[in-house]
């Protein structure tokens, strides 16, 4: 073999090793959550959802609600869970273009939240939280 058959052999040896390094798992593991969100009985149609870690070790884990459900990667421990929603509020602003939005989730299940959940290794980390107006909830 020639030398410079050598040069590009080890070359993609290199590259493959670069790669294969590059694809292992990083940061802490993460588990399986999923579950509803109601608000007044009924399901939340879009809105978002982050499990923030009690310690504040760990950046939080946030997903989107569909059609008042959930279903994502958490890292496991308690955290605090806080939802947003926000729906249109009236007519279409013409030089917008859409309908003003208003937040309609109460500050004690968001900013104030009230709403804990630990998420283990072993599961199910199936969660239900049915939100009221009027700030009392069941998490």
């Amino acid at each position: 073999m020639n030398q410079k058959r050598v040069w590009i052999w080890l070359g993609w040896i290199g590259m493959g090793l670069v790669v294969a390094a590059g694809c292992g798992q990083k940061g802490p593991q993460t588990y399986p959550v999923s579950g509803t969100v109601t608000f007044d009985g009924q399901p939340i149609p879009e809105g978002r959802i982050s499990f923030v870690p009690e310690d504040g070790k760990a950046a939080p884990d946030s997903a989107p609600i569909v059609q008042g459900k959930f279903q994502f990667q958490v890292k496991a421990g308690r955290h605090r869970v806080e939802i947003v929603a926000d729906r249109p509020t009236g007519k279409v602003d013409p030089v917008m273009g859409m309908a003003p939005r208003e937040s309609y989730i109460p500050a004690c299940y968001n900013s104030q939240t009230i709403l804990r959940a630990e998420v283990t290794p072993q599961g199910p980390n199936q969660f239900t939280f049915e939100l009221k107006s009027q700030g009392q909830s069941r998490p």
